[in-house]
């Protein structure tokens, strides 16, 4: 018995990924399931993608087309499956040459899923929400940096029941357990194992010794105000290196847990650590 009927497969903008996709949609199709293509970055000019509400998801690239997957088609709780075809493939959970054995253990409903926490992010100027940017979800992280010729800028934090404070840096970043062996681990900040449900403030090149990662409860939104003493324009949040957003003096950036998260298809055989050493060397 097939458990799923709609699938988005969306992929890489590439030839090989692109090639990949067609082949396991035309499987799909031929087995009687409804299917839909995407790409994570799509040629100019392309059409908006069609309403679609899939019970399955399935991203062939890297980690950047599985968290364009999960913000553009995960985020009501649809089970996600990673192949690799990029670079890294932290996040993904299989290689092209596995694929098969794994598809067909889950269009049977024989698999594995973890729930992976997300954030929100909101952006208010002048005390209202900036409308073209809304709500935004990110899996790994959001981040409120300067740009690549602007000076140190200054930031103020306050989050709950840690009160406000206020440092020099190059930025901020505040991750999820997911995201913590991204940018975050890069940046100096720890390493959380990514089914926890945890929020990792980490500073970027802080001008001081005392600014050191916090691991925060997720019931705690975290707020970030750019410092009127900010005089260079070149600010922006950024949220999973994809989506850019330019900030102002004054701008106040509310981070908080998404509120459904991202179900992601794991296989039973691999775990947090030997992910680590796959990919990362660690240990």
């Amino acid at each position: 018995m097939i458990l799923w009927r709609k699938v988005v497969i969306v992929h890489k903008n590439e030839v090989k990924s692109g090639e990949m996709a067609r082949a396991v949609a035309g499987d799909l199709k031929a087995r009687g399931l409804k299917v839909r293509l995407d790409c994570s970055r799509p040629e100019p000019g392309t059409r908006p993608k069609p309403r679609f509400t899939p019970d399955l998801v399935i991203s062939i690239g890297g980690d950047g087309t599985l968290l364009y997957s999960a913000r553009a088609w995960g985020q009501n709780g649809t089970p996600l499956l990673g192949v690799n075809q990029g670079y890294l493939g932290f996040l993904a959970e299989t290689e092209p040459a596995r694929l098969p054995d794994l598809l067909e253990e889950a269009l049977a409903g024989r698999y594995h899923q973890e729930k992976r926490m997300a954030l929100e992010v909101a952006v208010r100027r002048h005390g209202r929400p900036l409308s073209r940017f809304g709500r935004i979800m990110a899996l790994n992280e959001v981040v409120v940096n300067k740009g690549a010729r602007s000076r140190i800028i200054t930031l103020n934090l306050q989050v709950r029941n840690f009160g406000r404070w206020s440092f020099r840096a190059d930025g901020v970043i505040i991750a999820t357990p997911t995201g913590s062996t991204a940018y975050n681990i890069s940046a100096g900040g720890p390493m959380v194992y990514p089914t926890l449900e945890a929020v990792v403030v980490t500073p970027i090149c802080p001008f001081t010794l005392t600014s050191r990662p916090l691991v925060l409860s997720p019931d705690f939104p975290v707020e970030i105000v750019v410092d009127s003493e900010n005089t260079d324009p070149d600010i922006h949040l950024v949220a999973d290196g994809q989506l850019s957003l330019p900030l102002e003096v004054g701008d106040k950036v509310s981070v908080r847990r998404h509120q459904s998260g991202i179900n992601l298809i794991v296989s039973p055989d691999r775990n947090f650590v030997d992910i680590l050493r796959q990919k990362i060397n660690w240990a």
